[in-house]
Parts: C-alpha cells; sequence; structure tokens
C-alpha cells in the first residue's frame, strides 16, 4: 500500500515539474510588448520638452506602431 502512495506522489512532482517547464518556455518565447510602450512613452515626453516637434513626432511614432 505504501508503495502505491510513494508514486502517487513522485508522478505528482514529475506533473508539476514538466508543467513549470512548458509555463517558463511559453513565457519566455512571447514577446514582450511592454519595450513598445516604453518607447512611445519616451517620445511623449521627449514632445513634452520640446526637444522635438510635432511632425517629427508623429513620424517616429508611425514608425514605431509598424513594429
Amino acid at each position: 500500500m505504501m508503495w502505491g502512495y510513494g508514486m502517487w506522489w513522485g508522478g505528482l512532482i514529475w506533473l508539476l515539474l514538466v508543467g513549470a517547464l512548458i509555463w517558463a518556455v511559453v513565457a519566455n518565447a512571447q514577446p514582450r510588448r511592454k519595450d513598445r510602450y516604453d518607447a512611445v512613452g519616451l517620445l511623449e515626453e521627449r514632445l513634452a520638452r520640446g526637444e522635438i516637434d510635432a511632425d517629427t513626432y508623429r513620424s517616429i511614432r508611425s514608425e514605431l506602431e509598424r513594429k
């Protein structure tokens, strides 16, 4: 009887390890969209500070949205 419970726990541990491995691979394989939004935020800050004009802002923003 005890052998059956030990194998059950061992199987559960392996299942959790495989699930964690699959989750880690999938989470790292997806592109991060945060970088694009950070670039847009930085662009908006530069416009607000007067470092770039509105035409430059629109040009760069359209380039960022295409990527």
